[in-house]
This record gives structure tokens, C-alpha cells and sequence, in this order.
């Protein structure tokens, strides 16, 4: 059997991309066939994905479409006669976007109004989390494939000192950077002033990138790194050298990093919104509604100096990862494509 997976954009940094490569790795291991297509290709994409013209499914063939941008080149594809899932794998809302990316915003606000129209089109629509499943009146959820084995080992015992705070995502508006970066100085002039910040992510433009630069530099001279492109040898070196993690996001539809966190046995702090209190479950330290940056600082001490804290959100962490194992979620994803005759 075949299934055709299509995707809005492929490039080689992608998250979508990487999951439909790992989704195409197990069709392979079940002995499924067909091929993976995109409208936009990244020229660094190499010809694992081919350009959407070269979708030619046959009738009994299954098309899974991987729903992450506004993508008006696959609304044909809705007209195709195959069965069809889709997976929502969450679009920013566009007011985080106006003020620093105006093009990303329209994408964005386009993209979340055409959704519902495609969840409609097709015979499965599922979310990666419960949170976006929602958005457009689903219930089924087949997770991000995450596998902890892809990062190596934990380290073992505690990281050396100074306290190093770590956040991982895209330098982007909704991710609040910003508020990391002043939550970060409060810590470190309370408690720890050789702490280091360590923010790893690619910038959504360079202007926004040298905007944090500069309040990095304002606020905490000398004390925080921003990095991207790290090799995934280098991103594990990351985590184990940090003594927290500290997510302070207001827009996440799933959130990798928190079981990446979690995975290397990182105390997480993280603001609970969309995605994230499902996937953190009682993992991680969340802040309540009404707590503002100088609660998350010392958030950030308790969970670096208190060791039984630590100890609990350890054990804690790795439930959540065995939750989100590869194999409970391959299951996910097969039971689905099977029922639309696959």
C-alpha cells in the first residue's frame, strides 16, 4: 500500500520535514510505498522530497497531508479522490508577526483562516497535540514521533558551575525571548552573577535577531549566547551542560524542547500555554496566570539548588518522555492510516 505524504514547504531545518522523513522511515518498515512531495522545496533539501507535480497517486493510494503554513498550491490535492489525513502542526496567530515580520503575519493569519477549511476536506484530521486538535473541532492527536535516542545520553551527575539557563526555539516574537533575557538578569543579580543564558534558535529575520542582541547585551553584558545551526551532537551538549530550562512562550502548539528538557533530565520552568501543560504534565514547574518575570526567577533558584526538588522533576521528566515514546506514537499513526484503508 501506498501513502503519499504532502507538505506546504520542506526545507532542511524544518521540524514538519524531519517528522514526514521519520514518518516516511517507518512506512518503510511496515512495507508501505509512495513518495513525499512539497509545493515549496529549500534548495538545501536534497531529493528526498520531490515538488508536488510529481504526485501521481493511484485511487487506493492514501495521501497524508502535514498541515503547518497557508498553502493554497495543495488545495487541489483536496479535490483528489484518494482518502486523506491531515496533521495540524500548529500556526503561530499573525499578531505576534505584524510588528517584526509583516510578510510572516500574513502567512500566518491566511494560514489559520484556510485550516478549518482543509480539516473539513479530508476523511481524518488530527492535531499533534490536543490543543490544536481543537482548534478545528477534532479529538484525534497523533504526537510529534520524538525519539530521545536520536540526542544520546543524559550526562551524569550535575553540570558544572556557574548556573547555565537554556532555551531552545526559533528566535521569533511569540517564543519571548525577551522575557527570558530579563527573567535571566533578575536570577542572576539575586542569586547567581556569573549565571550564563544560553538561547539557541533561528531568527525569523536579522533585524529581530539584533534586536535581542541588543537587549541581551543592554540587560546582561557578557552573560548570553545566541546560537543556531548547531550540529544535533552540539544541541545535546546544550542541554547537558544547563541547570535549567526555562520556556516562557505564548504561543506553542506542542513544544519538542520540553521533552528534550526532559529527556537530559533539565528542570523545566515554562509558562502554560497551548501545547505546553500537555506535554509537560506534573514535569515541570508552570507558572500561574497572574506570576510575571521576577516569580520565574526564582522559579529558576528553586529548581537549581533544591536537590530534591531536582530528584522529583527528574523521575517526573521521565515518565513524560516514556509517554511520548516512538513506539505508542507510530501505533498512533498507523491505526489511523489503516482505517482509511491503508
Amino acid at each position: 500500500m501506498n501513502i503519499h505524504q504532502v507538505l506546504s514547504g520542506a526545507g532542511p531545518h524544518d521540524a514538519v520535514t524531519a517528522q514526514a522523513l521519520a514518518f516516511r522511515a517507518l512506512f518503510r518498515s511496515w512495507g508501505w510505498g509512495g513518495r513525499d512531495v512539497a509545493a515549496e522545496i529549500d534548495p538545501r533539501v536534497d531529493n528526498a522530497i520531490a515538488p508536488l507535480r510529481a504526485l501521481a497517486p493511484l485511487r487506493r493510494d492514501v495521501l497524508l497531508i502535514h498541515y503547518s503554513a497557508y498553502a493554497p498550491k495543495l488545495r487541489g490535492v483536496l479535490d483528489m479522490p484518494q482518502r486523506k489525513l491531515l496533521i495540524s502542526h500548529n500556526i503561530t496567530p499573525a499578531r505576534w508577526f505584524w510588528d517584526h515580520d509583516p510578510q510572516a503575519g500574513v502567512v500566518c493569519a491566511l494560514g489559520r483562516k484556510q485550516l478549518p477549511e482543509f480539516a473539513a476536506a479530508v476523511d481524518v484530521a488530527a492535531g499533534v497535540s490536543l490543543y490544536n486538535a481543537r482548534e478545528f473541532g477534532s479529538d484525534v492527536v497523533i504526537p510529534i514521533l520524538f525519539d530521545p535516542a536520536q540526542l544520546g545520553a543524559a550526562g551524569e551527575g550535575e553540570p558544572a558551575q556557574p548556573p547555565v539557563i537554556l532555551f531552545v526555539g526559533r528566535l521569533a516574537p511569540h517564543k519571548r525571548q525577551d522575557a527570558v533575557v530579563r527573567t535571566f538578569e533578575l536570577f542572576r543579580r539575586r542569586h547567581a552573577p556569573e549565571a550564563r543564558l544560553v538561547l539557541v534558535g533561528a531568527p525569523i529575520n536579522m533585524r529581530y535577531e539584533q534586536a535581542m542582541r541588543a537587549l541581551a547585551e543592554e540587560l546582561s553584558p557578557g552573560h548570553v549566547t545566541i546560537e543556531s545551526g548547531l550540529t544535533r551532537e552540539q544541541l545535546a551538549d546544550r542541554y547537558r551542560s544547563a541547570h535549567a530550562f526555562l520556556c516562557l512562550s505564548e504561543h506553542e502548539g506542542f513544544c519538542i524542547p520540553l521533552l528534550e528538557a526532559f529527556h537530559f533530565g533539565v528542570p523545566v520552568i515554562a509558562r502554560p500555554v497551548g501545547g505546553v501543560p500537555e506535554v509537560a504534565g506534573d514535569a515541570a514547574l508552570l507558572l500561574a496566570e497572574a506570576d510575571d518575570e521576577s516569580v520565574a526567577a526564582e522559579l529558576l533558584a528553586l529548581a537549581i539548588w533544591d536537590g530534591e526538588l531536582r530528584g522529583v522533576l527528574r523521575e517526573r521528566a521521565a515518565a513524560r518522555v516514556g509517554a511520548y515514546a516512538p513506539e505508542p506514537t507510530a501505533r498512533k499513526l498507523r491505526d489511523a492510516l489503516q482505517s482509511l484503508g491503508a
